[in-house]
């Protein structure tokens, strides 16, 4: 009967450990669109957006909101053309005339190496294709080769000059976006362990706009009228 005490107290207190061990917190939700109001992204994010942010002042409307601790998951809640990304620990949102202008952002929780981030890259290009984004042809943007041929030749670009490949993406006359992959660390000195890093940053379609075009904060901007999460 002892016997069989002790090896039931083993198990219940390893749960208790496993269970009584500090976990990170669970992420929260950065929601924005380009266009959105300032108080738009308040009531949309569960991330503390007042408290995080430098708020919009009443005269020029200038601010921004700040990601620097993990996890914060970032979406673009448009309903056609909207995606979400990964927890990250990094992310910029900045405001021009208190709408949400530009996000800077690194969907990633760490440097990866490169299968490991090559299955990140993948998974957003799929929601990007999904959403009706485009590669700018005007720029030579095109979609990043994910065969195993297109794989080696993306390797191999990591450590030529500049250690980075990118691709700017459209939704003509609404959105824009740079979408890249760059070695952080060893690629430039060949000294292992390489580490990579996929850069996303949105902002108004820049490349499709005209001079005398209505600007983001516009309420004749195509973006002032789209809502809805995806």
């Amino acid at each position: 009967m002892k016997v069989a005490f002790r090896h039931l107290v083993i198990p219940v207190c390893l749960v208790l450990i496993v269970w009584s061990y500090p976990r990170p917190p669970e992420p929260t939700l950065l929601s924005f669109r380009p266009g959105q109001s300032f108080e738009g992204v308040v009531k949309d994010s569960t991330f503390p957006v007042l408290t995080q942010s430098n708020i919009p002042d009443s005269g020029s409307g200038w601010g921004a909101t700040w990601v620097t601790e993990p996890a914060v998951i970032v979406r673009l809640n448009d309903s056609e053309h909207g995606f979400t990304l990964p927890p990250t620990k990094f992310a910029a949102l900045s405001y021009e005339k208190n709408v949400a202008a530009t996000l800077a952002t690194s969907p990633m929780l760490d440097t990866l190496p490169f299968d490991e981030a090559l299955a990140v890259l993948e998974n957003l290009q799929n929601q990007f294709k999904a959403g009706g984004w485009e590669p700018w042809a005007d720029d030579d943007s095109t979609w990043f080769d994910l065969t195993p041929e297109g794989k080696k030749r993306l390797y191999a670009r990591m450590f030529e000059p500049g250690y980075a490949q990118e691709a700017t993406l459209r939704i003509p006359k609404l959105y824009g976006m740079v979408f890249r992959l760059k070695c952080t660390e060893g690629c430039w000195t060949r000294e292992p362990p390489y580490r990579f890093l996929i850069d996303v940053g949105v902002s108004r379609d820049i490349e499709g706009s005209k001079p005398g075009d209505p600007m983001i904060w516009d309420p004749s901007h195509p973006a002032a009228s789209r809502k809805g999460m995806k």
